[in-house]
C-alpha cells in the first residue's frame, strides 16, 4: 500500500453524534475494492467522513457500512467490510500506532449511528436480549479486550477499564447462571491459545473460588481479572519459543519464566488495576514446595487468589492442544494435577476435583 497511516492529531474534522463535519470529504473506493488496497483520489466516487477511532471500542464485530484509513492524501484504504466485519487485531494496532480516525461513507451515516447506539456492554446488559445475544456480545467485548491488551508494552488505563467490565460481566453469568460459562468456553476453544486460555484461566478460577466459599463479589471480580491477565507476559516471550514444537532449551526456559515478572512490569503503572490483581500475575507460577518461579516463595507466603489462578492455570494447559501434545482428557489432568503433590495447595486440588470430575474423560478443549 502506498502511502502511511494517518498520525494521531491529523487535521480533520470528525463527525460526532449531532453535527456533520464539512471539512476534508474525499470520497471512498468502490465496495468491490479488495479490503486493505490503497487507492488515489482519481478512484473515488462518494465522499467520505472521518470518525473517531476510539467509537469503535467496545463495539460489536458485526458492522452494516464499510470503514476506512487514510494512508495520504486522497489515499485511502478499506480496511473493514460490512460483510466480514470488524478485525479487533487490526484495530487495536492502528490505536497502538496512533491512529484517531478512520473514515465512512457519507451515505453510510445513519447506519453508523445506530452502531455506536448499541455497543457490546448495552446488549450484555439488555434484559430482553437473548441468551445467544448477550454471550455473542461478551464475546466481542472479550475478543476486543484481548487484542487491545496484547497489542501493548503497557496496559493502558482504558484497557483495563475495559478488562474489568469484561470479568465483571462473567462473575455476574457465573453467579446467575454458570452453564452459559461452560457454553462460552466450548465456543472459544477453537480460536487462538492465549485467547482461549486466558478466558478459561479466569472462568475456572471463578468456579473454584465460588465453591471455596471464601469470598465476596468484589474478590470474585479480582480474581476473575487476575485470571484474565495473568499471562499477558507472554505478549512479551518471542512466538519461536511460545510456539516451539520440541521440548525447550535451559535458555529458552529462562526466557519463558521471564513472563510473571513481565506481566507485572506491564501493569504495575496502570493505576486502575488492584494490587491484588498485581499480586496473581506476579506469583501465579509460586507453588507450596517452594520451586516455583519467579521467587521461589513458600506456601504460607503466596497470596492465596494466587494459588487459585495458579491451578485454574495448570488444569486450563493441561486440557488444550498444544503444540508439542494433544490435549488431556478432563480425567487425565485430574489425575495430573493430583500427582503433583507440592505444586498445587491441597485444598484446592480437593475443589477443582470436586467441580471437574463429572466431566469424566471428555476433551475440554479441542
Amino acid at each position: 500500500m502506498k502511502g502511511r497511516a494517518e498520525p494521531a492529531g491529523a487535521a480533520s474534522e470528525i463527525w460526532q453524534p449531532g453535527g456533520e463535519s464539512t471539512r476534508e470529504r474525499p470520497a471512498p473506493m468502490s465496495s468491490d475494492e479488495e479490503r486493505g488496497s490503497g487507492v488515489t483520489a482519481d478512484q473515488l466516487s462518494a465522499s467520505l467522513i472521518p470518525v473517531e477511532i476510539r467509537v469503535f471500542r467496545g463495539a460489536t464485530r458485526d458492522i452494516t457500512f464499510d470503514v476506512y484509513l487514510k494512508l495520504g492524501e486522497g489515499n485511502f484504504a478499506h480496511v473493514f467490510s460490512r460483510n466480514t466485519g470488524l478485525d479487533y487485531k487490526r484495530l487495536a494496532n492502528y490505536i497502538q500506532k496512533g491512529v484517531t480516525q478512520l473514515y465512512i461513507r457519507q451515505e453510510d451515516l445513519d447506519a453508523y449511528r445506530k452502531f455506536i447506539e448499541r455497543t457490546a456492554d448495552s446488549i450484555f446488559q439488555d434484559p430482553k436480549v437473548s441468551t445467544e445475544r448477550k454471550i455473542a456480545s461478551l464475546l466481542n467485548m472479550t475478543e476486543q479486550n484481548m487484542a487491545e491488551v496484547f497489542s501493548q508494552a503497557e496496559v493502558s488505563k482504558e484497557t483495563a477499564d475495559s478488562a474489568r467490565k469484561v470479568v465483571n460481566n462473567y462473575v455476574s453469568l457465573m453467579l446467575d447462571d454458570p452453564k452459559t460459562l461452560a457454553i462460552i468456553l466450548n465456543l472459544v476453544s477453537h480460536g487462538e491459545y492465549l485467547y482461549y486460555h486466558s478466558i478459561a484461566v479466569s472462568v475456572f478460577s471463578l468456579f473454584v473460588a465460588k465453591a471455596s466459599g471464601q469470598f465476596n463479589r468484589r474478590t470474585f471480580e479480582m480474581i476473575g481479572m487476575g485470571g484474565f491477565l495473568h499471562d499477558v507476559g507472554y505478549t512479551q516471550i518471542p512466538k519461536d519459543i511460545l510456539e516451539s514444537e520440541k521440548e525447550l532449551t535451559p535458555e529458552q526456559w529462562e526466557v519463558m519464566k521471564q513472563h510473571p515478572t513481565i506481566g507485572l512490569r506491564m501493569i504495575e503503572s496502570t493505576p486502575n488495576i488492584p494490587d491484588e490483581v498485581r499480586y496473581m500475575v506476579y506469583q501465579h507460577h509460586e507453588y507450596p514446595n517452594a520451586k516455583g518461579y519467579p521467587n521461589k516463595l513458600r506456601n504460607a507466603v503466596i497470596y492465596h487468589p494466587a494459588k487459585i489462578v495458579e491451578i485454574a492455570d495448570s488444569f486450563s494447559a493441561l486440557i488444550s492442544n498444544r503444540p508439542f501434545r494433544k490435549a488431556y482428557s478432563v480425567a487425565e489432568a485430574l489425575k495430573i494435577i493430583q500427582s503433583e503433590t507440592g505444586k498445587h495447595d491441597a485444598q484446592l486440588v480437593k475443589i477443582l476435583t470436586q467441580i471437574f470430575s463429572r466431566s469424566g474423560g471428555q476433551k475440554a478443549a479441542a
